[in-house]
């Protein structure tokens, strides 16, 4: 029954956390997060139960392993002292963790890159922890950026980045916050305002904080505030609908993204560790000069 038990409050878990960063369509319905349009348009594309429980345990209970060795334990709250925790990168070739990328989630990349021949990762990935921690949970002014060259392309990607989550994820407890839309937005802006050939990654952050919606995000404001404005409501901006969703989900999720979304840490308010392998494909011309 327990068995039973778990897999109803996946199901469950899963159809919440989709519908929670679900747009509305004009229509009254809501847009399915799973899909290449949804990729196209918003920025990222969920795989849900890309790896099994099974696996998602597997790769907690080695993240663990490693954290003991800095006398972090599981079993005891009082030594999660440290937000976020480094030096987990020893695990990077550990095969635990190959699970999250699976046939599916290799299917879902190769129809996003519009390829089925793509460069092997170097590695699983980097390995993030978030702890939970005390203050007000709130829309972060700062720290947004984008793990891609300024101006690479658009449709397809010159890469994808994968976010595997290796246990349940709930709003307001640590996820990673995709700005929507935001991929659309960088392609926008520095094809109507070019850079100089020699600009560096500063020069192009400060250019795209002329946006007023950019600009905005990164003026601090109350929680109340900023939740309702960048959370709460989709805002449009040259025909591109700009939203911040928390990347949340279900133990055995993997969400694609886009490598030109922005996107920022958040504090984690509940009561359970969020762990997260973020993974990436890069073509060869995505750091290539322009």
């Amino acid at each position: 029954m327990s068995a039973l038990v778990s897999v109803i409050y996946t199901v469950c878990f899963r159809l919440l956390s989709a519908a929670h960063n679900r747009p509305m369509q004009r229509d009254g319905s809501m847009a399915s997060d799973q899909t290449l349009e949804h990729f196209r348009s918003r920025g990222f594309m969920r795989v849900p139960g890309a790896f099994g429980a099974r696996e998602a345990a597997a790769m907690r209970a080695a993240m663990w392993r490693v954290l003991e060795e800095s006398n972090i334990r599981e079993g005891e709250p009082s030594t999660w002292t440290t937000e976020r925790p480094t030096h987990l990168q020893e695990l990077k070739d550990d095969p635990v963790f190959g699970a999250a990328w699976g046939p599916r989630t290799r299917a879902a990349i190769g129809q996003i890159l519009e390829s089925t021949s793509w460069p092997e990762p170097r590695s699983w990935g980097g390995f993030f922890i978030t702890f939970p921690s005390a203050g007000e949970w709130n829309v972060p002014s700062r720290a947004w950026h984008t793990d891609a060259r300024y101006t690479s392309a658009l449709a397809p990607p010159e890469g994808v980045k994968l976010h595997a989550l290796m246990g349940d994820v709930e709003p307001r407890s640590g996820a990673t916050l995709l700005l929507a839309g935001s991929h659309r937005l960088l392609h926008r802006w520095f094809k109507d305002h070019p850079p100089q050939p020699d600009a560096r990654g500063s020069d192009h952050r400060k250019s795209l904080m002329s946006h007023p919606y950019i600009r905005d995000l990164h003026t601090e404001a109350g929680a109340v505030e900023r939740i309702a404005r960048f959370m709460e409501r989709v805002e449009e901006h040259d025909g591109i609908e700009l939203q911040v969703v928390e990347n949340i989900g279900a133990a055995g999720d993997v969400i694609l993204v886009h490598p030109l979304l922005l996107h920022a840490a958040s504090l984690n308010s509940g009561r359970s560790p969020r762990f997260l392998l973020s993974g990436s494909v890069d073509l060869d011309s995505m750091w290539a000069a322009a």
